[in-house]
């Protein structure tokens, strides 16, 4: 789950992609672009290739030399009747997102890349550094079908003035339309420590911080709390807000000026003054958090990725149950938020998708990139080949093979066949899947929902799959928001403003919550914010937005 600038020439681009990332090229197809014919997915063969560059994020493994790349591979070069060369630069994921932003600051970029997460594409743009697509509509028909499945999807790719500058990253549903509630953060525990000592599994903030306070006896040397992300989104969420810009049901406000996220630092400072709260929970990665999970340095975490505790538990096979349950309640906020995502309908995913302005095969790339939305190619990146990886019963339905169903972590399995479906793999372009098959083959989660432990997938629990959507209490006001646009000058105006603002709050924050700020101070902390920029001036931009997208 949950990636701006002037092109020179693809011989530097491949030459600073290589010096930034120390990456060597997972294709030997290398030859330089050539321009294009228009043949394109008519069966017929053209002698000249299609030759283009690429950068994605990879987990360490050979995508494009897995059976699944391969495949891939031999689909395209059948739909575009030519040989199709693909220098692809792949990046490790964990550097993708700083290292395609040196690229982007050296004027460098390859034909086609994925931006850095939640990147702001507003200023390359305006810089004529990114393809504007909807004049090329006419060649995407796949792509446009399935925005038109999207709930306001063709709005969702443009901006105010009605031009498109990326492609979206696909998000099919996993549940029905009404039922079935999709979470993808949560918080975490260690079952077992809880069982062991008759520690209730938390379900307010009291419970996290009583539960913290008998771990910390019981282990002195531990900081029984930690989090993912060096984030307390948890806290907010129980509080009814965001650290950010958010919709709160009838306009966007700004949560650090909300009550809700003073009380959540406040708690958040308790636990670190009591020592509850592991003090490098803002340096903390993945790897980090990971090695004091299986050491047993932490016990309980604010906010995990709702997979990762199961995959703890897999790892170390020695009785040690990492659970995961949703967040915690403030009673003050009632029921708390949860992080959930539409899991329903067809929807967008977080990825986004960019297409050098200067490269040399735009019509023939944009055709490349709009086969991968038919479902055909949706199929064979994420389930494979019928017979080999999946069984279509008589019913229709798809399912993964006994291999997958059988094996402890079907995860690895999948990494076998190099398919979506897999724990490391992303072959092709990295821009589709059928989330279904997430939920086939999912492995055991250790869950406890509803006051009940159970060892199960956690798409297929019984307790979050009954319940209603989105007419529930863990849904939260964002997820109905209203699809807004920005024009260029709005997106500028509010990056200007916002961006040193988000820095200032980064800082003040952990200073919050070490004690190094003291709340009796945080009026001058507001006033300060409140000087850095035209925060109001953000939030009539966004709220005038909302109005004309309900017009």
């Amino acid at each position: 789950m949950k990636r701006k600038t002037k092109t020179m020439s693809l011989l530097l681009a491949s030459a600073l992609a290589l010096a930034v990332t120390g990456c060597t090229n997972n294709n030997t197809n290398n030859a330089p672009n050539e321009t294009s014919s228009t043949n394109t997915g008519t069966g017929k063969t053209d002698s000249k290739p299609l030759s283009f560059s690429v950068a994605l994020p990879s987990n360490g493994v050979d995508n494009a030399n897995s059976m699944m790349g391969k495949e891939w591979q031999k689909e395209m070069e059948a739909y575009m009747g030519r040989k199709v060369n693909i220098d692809f630069n792949y990046i490790p994921s964990s550097e993708y997102d700083e290292k395609l932003k040196l690229m982007i600051a050296s004027n460098d970029l390859p034909d086609f890349f994925v931006t850095p997460l939640f990147y702001d594409t507003t200023e390359m743009a305006e810089q004529g550094q990114i393809l504007e697509l909807s004049q090329y509509k006419d060649l995407m028909p796949n792509y446009m079908n399935y925005l038109s499945k999207v709930k306001n999807g063709l709005t969702r790719v443009t901006n105010a003035e009605g031009k498109m500058y990326t492609f979206k990253e696909t998000s099919t549903p996993r549940f029905p339309a009404d039922k079935g509630m999709l979470i993808q953060n949560t918080s975490s525990y260690r079952y077992d420590i809880f069982q062991q000592n008759n520690i209730k599994i938390p379900e307010t903030w009291d419970d996290v911080y009583q539960a913290a306070k008998k771990l910390k006896e019981l282990y002195p040397d531990k900081y029984p709390i930690a989090t993912r992300w060096n984030s307390l989104r948890s806290l907010f969420a129980a509080d009814h807000v965001k650290d950010d810009i958010y919709w709160n049901g009838s306009k966007y406000v700004y949560g650090v000026l909300e009550d809700g996220y003073r009380d959540a630092l406040q708690f958040a400072n308790k636990l670190y003054a009591e020592k509850l709260l592991d003090p490098e929970y803002t340096i903390d990665t993945d790897d980090t958090l990971k090695r004091k999970a299986l050491n047993g340095d932490n016990f309980m975490w604010l906010t995990q990725w709702f997979t990762t505790p199961a995959e703890y538990t897999r790892t170390l096979n020695d009785g040690k149950i990492f659970a995961v349950t949703l967040y915690p309640n403030n009673p003050d906020y009632g029921t708390s938020w949860q992080e959930v995502a539409n899991g329903n309908t067809p929807d967008l995913g977080w990825a986004q998708f960019c297409i050098n302005a200067k490269t040399k095969v735009a019509e023939d790339l944009i055709k490349f990139i709009d086969y991968q939305y038919t479902d055909k190619m949706m199929n064979l990146i994420t389930w494979g080949i019928e017979g080999t990886t999946y069984t279509v019963g008589a019913d229709g339905v798809q399912t993964f093979t006994d291999e997958f169903k059988n094996a402890p972590d079907p995860w690895l399995v999948g990494d076998k066949y190099g398919i979506r479906a897999s724990k490391n793999y992303n072959p092709g372009l990295q821009m589709v899947n059928d989330s279904k098959a997430f939920v086939d083959f999912a492995a055991t989660d250790y869950t406890y929902f509803n006051g009940k432990y159970e060892e199960v997938p956690i798409e297929k629990s019984p307790y979050l799959r009954s319940l209603p959507m989105p007419q529930n209490d863990y849904v939260p006001s964002s997820y109905s928001e209203p699809s807004i646009q920005f024009t260029q000058d709005e997106s500028q105006k509010i990056s200007e403003i916002m961006n040193p603002v988000k820095t200032f709050v980064t800082e003040e924050q952990a200073k919050f919550v070490s004690g190094k700020n003291k709340f009796d101070d945080w009026s001058k902390f507001i006033d300060k914010l409140k000087k850095m920029g035209d925060i109001d001036k953000v939030l009539q931009i966004y709220n005038d937005a909302a109005q004309r997208a309900t017009k």
